[in-house]
């Protein structure tokens, strides 16, 4: 595919633009957006080490947020359009998100011998139902071609969309949304034991979501030190309760091993929260959820003992 060049009539590129296009890894990438002066002078800051400051790593958060916000509103009511966003903090990272993920993920992804997964958005701004990630922009550009005969529109911020040469009806847009929900309850069904309770079984998958991305977040100090056990934990709660459901451990050990889990949890959480990792809101609210946890698996053991 030939070059994109950058547009004659397009704004010069600020210094945070140039700050965070340093830590590009794909010269095409660069071309596209950049004037030759401009990517000279990226290439020189790239090879000294240069890296963001402060105020432009805040900036840049704004930058992908108000992008998120135009792309949230296009996706509304969306049937026949793919929309892809940069996502301005990797450079070589490109988002989608709800019907555009969903189409990605079940209908492009595998033609393009891709390897893709439908994420849920942890992002409390312009929080999305769905979201996926798309590698190598340019190959993608050319997949989109080939296969389905598209060239994209690119906004000003540089928004990929990619109008359908027919929309979605209806009822195909709702076999697209229950394909995830299919393959969810699918999984559970292998995975849950059937003796096991499936309130409990659903509590405590609802603190692996609410723990797992603010976990992932936390600095790689943080994580080694605190959030990693906390991990461990919620498999090895899962864990007791299998052994536990399926008779391979009686009521008393059982108790013993998951109110200890759950003790390791609780403490886990005091740290991130007291140390202002974790706001207290947030605290508040998974503690909460592993209370509930904690008082499920009582009252399992008290209507089994019954």
């Amino acid at each position: 595919m030939s070059r994109t060049k950058k547009p004659s009539n397009q704004e010069p590129a600020t210094e945070l633009m140039k700050a965070v296009a340093t830590k590009a890894v794909n010269l095409n990438n660069l071309e596209k957006v950049f004037s030759p002066k401009d990517v000279e002078e990226i290439l020189a800051k790239r090879e000294a080490g240069g890296t963001l400051e402060s105020a432009e790593r805040k900036a840049l958060r704004e930058k992908y947020r108000k992008i998120k916000r135009q792309v949230k509103e296009m996706e509304r009511g969306n049937k026949g359009k793919i929309i892809v966003m940069p996502a301005i903090t990797n450079p070589d990272f490109y988002k989608v998100f709800d019907f555009s993920a969903l189409y990605y993920v079940y209908r492009l992804a595998n033609r393009m011998g891709r390897s893709a997964r439908l994420m849920h958005d942890s992002d409390k701004n312009s929080k999305m139902l769905h979201s996926a990630s798309i590698v190598k922009i340019d190959k993608f550009l050319e997949q989109m071609k080939r296969l389905e005969d598209l060239t994209p529109e690119m906004t000003e911020d540089g928004i990929y969309i990619f109008t359908l040469k027919k929309e979605l009806t209806d009822e195909e847009l709702v076999q697209l949304r229950t394909i995830e929900e299919t393959r969810r309850t699918s999984l559970h069904n292998i995975l849950k034991p059937k003796r096991m309770d499936p309130a409990v079984f659903q509590e405590i998958l609802m603190v692996i979501r609410m723990v797992g991305p603010r976990v992932k977040k936390l600095e790689r100090h943080e994580y080694y030190a605190i959030g990693e056990e906390m991990l461990v934990n919620l498999k090895n709660l899962l864990r007791v309760y299998y052994d536990y459901a399926e008779g391979e451990l009686n009521m008393a050990q059982a108790k013993s091993q998951i109110m200890r889990l759950v003790d390791d949890l609780f403490a886990g959480l005091t740290v991130l929260s007291e140390l202002r990792i974790w706001d207290f809101g947030a605290a508040i609210t998974i503690g909460e959820s592993i209370n509930g946890v904690k008082k499920l698996i009582e009252k399992d053991f008290k209507i089994r003992k019954n």
